[in-house]
């Protein structure tokens, strides 16, 4: 019990080595020889640490490591699948969009999908969103709204920020939200735009004839629908053994996860989950015949 505590410590103390390294560095700027030089000092001493344990191994050391080894394989796919990710996320500029997001909202000829339609965005900036929200919009059946809303989660340093800031794009059309949130603050991301609606609406700023609490004479409930865009990964994919382990065990692992809706605070009668297929490698050459009769 001795060894697999002493272990289970070390392990922890080089974990947070590395994560402040990591903080220091790309947070907080530091320079590169005055980080290195923390880390190693504290390498250094956990090493020692490590050494002097090491003689416990044979009595029950082992399963530490194997635990800490299989939450290190976690988070080393995390990390890098994220990051393969977060590299084939394409921003476009929604400023385009405007006329056609407007001709879309007033064209009867297409049934309304809802009159509020709600995105989350990733982009830090007003003037961009995701390729991938604009093809949800317009793609197969245009999904038509009375109001485009696109939101982006702000997470601070302040650990009880909460604050939002709006930018109304297109007159009563597009309208984007910024929400700053503190980073002990749980995300109830609807219950926050419910009240932003409201709060809208009483100051005259949005004007939709909507009742002060965003419902309407024939509907007590508010017309809102949040879109969730899951991705999986295409069966269309061609590449490396390195790449396809780490995003075939990212997805597995975010099959266990928390889901988005859970981890944004949104109601499940309120959420669409669109499935889109992640493409990384296409298939270059597909030795693909015809056979003739």
């Amino acid at each position: 019990m001795e060894a697999a505590y002493g272990l289970a410590i070390t392990l922890a103390m080089m974990t947070t080595t590395i994560l402040l390294s990591y903080y220091l560095y790309r947070v907080r700027k530091w320079p590169l020889a005055l980080v290195g030089f923390l880390s190693l000092l504290f390498i250094f001493i956990e090493l020692s640490f490590f050494v002097a344990n090491l003689k416990k191994f044979p009595e029950g050391g082992f399963i530490t490591l194997i635990i800490g080894g299989v939450l290190f394989g976690i988070m080393y796919t995390w990390y890098f699948a994220r990051k393969i990710n977060n590299k084939l996320v394409r921003f476009v500029d929604l400023y385009t969009y405007l006329p056609l997001l407007n001709d879309l909202s007033e064209d009867d000829a297409i049934p309304k999908f809802s009159t509020h339609l709600i995105y989350l965005t990733k982009a830090d900036h007003r003037s961009h969103i995701e390729e991938k929200v604009v093809k949800s919009i317009f793609s197969k059946k245009p999904k038509r709204a009375d109001v485009y809303w696109f939101l982006h989660l702000n997470r601070t340093d302040s650990p009880y920020t909460l604050n939002y800031e709006v930018h109304e794009l297109l007159d009563d059309k597009v309208i984007r939200i910024d929400i700053n949130l503190g980073f002990r603050i749980q995300p109830r991301t609807e219950l926050f735009f419910k009240k932003i609606v409201q709060d809208l609406v009483k100051n005259r700023e949005l004007n939709l004839h909507i009742r002060p609490d965003g419902s309407t004479k024939y509907n007590p409930e508010p017309d809102f629908k949040f879109v969730v865009i899951e991705k999986f990964l295409s069966l269309e994919n061609e590449f490396s053994l390195r790449d396809s382990l780490l995003l075939n065990s990212y997805f597995t692992l975010k099959k266990l996860s928390q889901s988005d809706e859970k981890a944004f605070g949104l109601d499940k009668s309120d959420i669409i989950v669109e499935d889109v297929p992640l493409l990384v490698q296409p298939v270059e050459k597909l030795d693909f015949k015809r056979l003739i009769s």
